[in-house]
């Protein structure tokens, strides 16, 4: 793959990622406003599941990890 193709997916990503930003932060103003429950509730849960995922991530990690004895001098 040429290197300027490269470029134009990653700013095509890049432009992906903050329409689907601003539309998600515009939706989440609007259920503010309205006062909804889920409004909160919803990135809160969202949240506190990212972040056991990432510590389950690790567990996994340190579990599977092959431990290899020190060398010998």
């Amino acid at each position: 793959m040429e290197q300027r193709e490269l470029a134009q997916r990653s700013q095509l990503y890049g432009l992906i990622i903050c329409a689907v930003s601003a539309f998600t932060a515009f939706v989440f103003l609007i259920g503010v406003l309205r006062r909804s429950y889920w409004a909160l509730a919803g990135p809160v849960v969202i949240g506190f599941l990212g972040a056991l995922y990432v510590a389950f991530w690790i567990g996994r990690a340190l579990i599977t990890t092959p431990i290899e004895p020190p060398a010998e001098d």
